[in-house]
């Protein structure tokens, strides 16, 4: 089963090398969030593919999901500094290395 949910059409990197994709058009508010290649996982040394699961619930943060290891693991996105960074909700990071 996919993760992808929104279509991913045009390219953005990030300055931490993330490569965030983006569906274009007149109508996205999604940003380059559909997709992000390359993505950081906070609180680790992992870079994995992640996927926006919906629009922004704030102004801050985006919800989103991967896969570590065949385990799904649902978080969020932020940006700082032109950074693209996965964040895991707590109820996952048992299934991520420390």
């Amino acid at each position: 089963m996919s993760m992808q949910k929104f279509y991913a059409g045009k390219q953005y990197t990030f300055s931490n090398g993330a490569v965030g994709w983006r569906s274009g058009g007149p109508m996205d508010c999604l940003g380059p969030f559909a997709k992000v290649q390359h993505c950081p996982i906070e609180g680790t040394d992992i870079r994995r593919t992640a996927y926006a699961t919906g629009y922004a619930d704030t102004f801050f943060s985006v919800p989103a999901c991967t896969r570590y290891r065949g385990q799904y693991i649902g978080g969020y996105f932020t940006v700082d500094d032109d950074c693209c960074v996965f964040h895991p909700l707590d109820r996952y990071r048992d299934r991520l290395p420390q």
